[in-house]
């Protein structure tokens, strides 16, 4: 079963002025934290780092237990968890199958990045969008989720496989190829959250707060 995660970072307080918070996560995200210069960067990374723990303690598993692959996602035996933070949350899911998420805030769209990295067909859906700041954003963060679940990360080309919007049907391919994998994306208080898992993802969107 697939399960959603949010916090809200206007909750939380700097670490570097309260590290109680701090002290509750594994010393690499504490690490990660910290090299953070604006106090609500780090505030997202608690968020984060407090989602991945919610995740294990649901799962019975040491927080102390968590490793880290090539690229930096985190995993642990036994449940696969991924987490992701942009504008006023961190946003985490956890599954039973390999999965990947992301959300950034919704703002101005940066079309000379989907010139030059998206393929040709997701350019002209961002330009011919009614509102191209959500086109572009929706297929964003669809990209990431997807690299983020493969556990490659921008070592994929964005415009090596093609995100295929039509309706409410979403798809990923590569040389044409439709890719195994489901694609849920949504947007909530002007943020775009997007998961791309190996199992049904769930029919009605849900967040547990991490918080």
């Amino acid at each position: 079963m697939i399960k959603l995660y949010l916090a809200d970072i206007s909750a939380l307080c700097d670490p570097l002025e309260d590290s109680t918070i701090l002290d509750t996560l594994p010393p690499k995200r504490q690490e990660k934290v910290l090299k953070y210069k604006l106090a609500d960067d780090r505030k997202r990374c608690v968020g984060a780092g407090l989602i991945i723990n919610k995740i294990l303690c649901e799962n019975n598993i040491d927080i102390n237990s968590i490793r880290y692959g090539s690229n930096g996602k985190p995993y642990a035996e036994g449940i696969y968890f991924n987490a992701a933070h942009s504008g006023n949350f961190a946003f985490g899911v956890s599954s039973e199958k390999e999965i990947g998420c992301d959300v950034e805030i919704i703002k101005k769209p940066h079309l000379d990045i989907a010139k030059r990295f998206f393929t040709q067909n997701e350019f002209d859906y961002i330009s011919y969008s009614e509102n191209t700041s959500t086109a572009f954003y929706r297929l964003w963060t669809i990209k990431e989720s997807y690299i983020k679940l493969s556990g490659e990360g921008l070592r994929t080309p964005l415009n090596s496989f093609e995100i295929n919007i039509e309706g409410n049907n979403i798809s990923i391919s590569e040389k044409g190829i439709k890719k195994d994998c489901y694609i849920t994306q949504f947007e909530f208080k002007n943020h775009s959250f997007a998961i791309c898992s190996l199992e049904q993802p769930p029919s009605k969107i849900e967040f547990t707060d991490a918080l």
